[in-house]
């Protein structure tokens, strides 16, 4: 089986075992009413990241690249699938400006063309967002929630920086792009 294939398998075998935590979940947990069209957009999302990972990944040898790929893709995955969620319950377009987060990310890469120093740019910008938006939220939640959006707004705020951080550190180690070394 050619390279290509082998990767495909893996990344639909490995999608197909991340599926399994919310078949699982939508059978025990009460109220969890997944139907088939939200199965099979879970399949495609995570095996729409996993070969991004693979096929982005795959092309460089530095390590911090390859953790800078991955910790985007996932806060990214996490960040999109907690506001899908969130938009879905809440109905308020306010929320719609956390995709625009995510549009910085998917620009800024096509931008950088995957270089690392391009990359590390774009990861800070949508950290930087990500903080704006925070900063810009109405304050009349009650505090526990206030306290807990907080909490989750710095967590991605986190992620996003340690990724750009990641991907500086490649960028000086002489990478550029992710068809190999200068």
């Amino acid at each position: 089986m050619p390279r290509l294939g082998q990767t495909m398998l893996r990344v639909a075998l490995g999608a197909l075992a991340v599926l399994m935590a919310p078949l699982v979940a939508s059978r025990v947990v009460e109220g969890w009413n997944w139907g088939v069209k939200t199965f099979v957009l879970a399949y495609l999302l995570f095996f729409g990241i996993g070969m991004a990972y693979a096929l982005i990944a795959r092309r460089m040898g530095a390590w911090a690249y390859k953790a800078g790929v991955g910790l985007a893709l996932a806060a990214g995955f996490a960040l999109g699938w907690s506001n899908m969620v969130h938009v879905s319950e809440s109905e308020n377009p306010a929320n719609l400006a956390y995709f625009g987060v995510l549009a910085v990310g998917a620009v800024g890469a096509w931008l950088a063309r995957l270089e690392a120093r391009g990359l590390a740019r774009t990861l800070l910008a949508m950290a930087a967002a990500l903080a704006l938006i925070a900063v810009m939220l109405p304050s009349g939640a009650p505090p526990g929630e206030a306290r807990n959006m907080a909490l989750l707004h710095g967590v991605f705020v986190v992620l996003f920086t340690v990724s750009g951080l990641l991907f500086r550190h490649a960028s000086f180690a002489g990478f550029t792009s992710a068809h190999g070394a200068r």
